[in-house]
């Protein structure tokens, strides 16, 4: 299914990203308006992963159905296989943006090797990493297909939407740092290091999506003392341990 539940205790970036979309919508919303330079009056709605849809995540064709766009050019089929990349969040804006988030909280998540998709799939993966490597006017000898797949796959997405189909889109990649939770986690400066690290792989410069492809660090310190009240509760859901069955 393109859509799917979530389950009620989740822990790192999951969690993390919960906590912001739900509990801090105005601290995450100045933090996103500032990185991308635009008006404070911007407003941000969040599609996913709210608690009203049950914190469900979307991809394939129901990511484009929860954002209420429908591609006129080019149908997501003929430019990715299903079984595509799950958003973690999604959102609109009342100007008529659409935004695709990708989180993070462990940067060892970062690595994601080439797609397991069957040979027929996959020859469509290759020609749309190209397409969208070209765009973004990537080094040549830089390889979108590992070990920073995923990171590769969503700029693709981005260029499906703006390039291909008109739409006013962006994309952020979004760091969680000093999550308390995860096995070792990652100041602001090493997220920093990280991310350049990534791009340089990417053979990522300047490119003409720049103004649309952002990164930002957020600390969860910062964003607990942002949050409503019970942001508490979901942060002891996050300490408990899952129910068995």
């Amino acid at each position: 299914m393109p859509r799917r539940e979530r389950p009620i205790q989740t822990s790192r970036s999951e969690h993390w990203l919960r906590v912001s979309v739900n509990d801090a919508r105005d601290f995450l919303s100045a933090q996103i308006t500032r990185a991308f330079g635009w008006s404070n009056s911007e407003r941000i709605d969040w599609r996913s992963p709210v608690e009203e849809d049950s914190y469900a995540e979307y991809f394939d064709q129901a990511f484009l159905d929860r954002l209420s766009i429908q591609p006129s050019r080019i149908p997501l089929t003929a430019f990715w296989p299903t079984g595509g990349p799950r958003w973690d969040a999604l959102a609109t804006t009342d100007s008529g943006r659409v935004l695709l988030v990708e989180a993070k909280a462990h940067i060892d998540e970062s690595v994601d090797y080439r797609s397991e998709a069957s040979a027929e799939s996959y020859r469509r993966i290759e020609e749309s990493l190209a397409a969208a490597k070209s765009a973004f006017r990537a080094a040549d000898r830089s390889n979108w297909e590992s070990p920073f797949y995923q990171y590769a796959n969503r700029l693709a997405h981005l260029y499906f939407l703006r390039e291909l189909n008109g739409f006013d889109a962006y994309l952020l990649f979004l760091y969680f740092a000093d999550a308390p939770d995860v096995p070792e986690p990652c100041s602001t400066d090493e997220c920093r290091g990280a991310i350049r690290l990534t791009k340089r792989c990417l053979g990522l410069g300047s490119h003409p999506y720049v103004s649309q492809v952002k990164d930002l660090i957020v600390s969860v310190p910062d964003l607990l003392s942002n949050t409503a009240l019970n942001a508490d509760a979901r942060q002891a859901d996050c300490a408990r341990p899952p129910r068995a069955g």
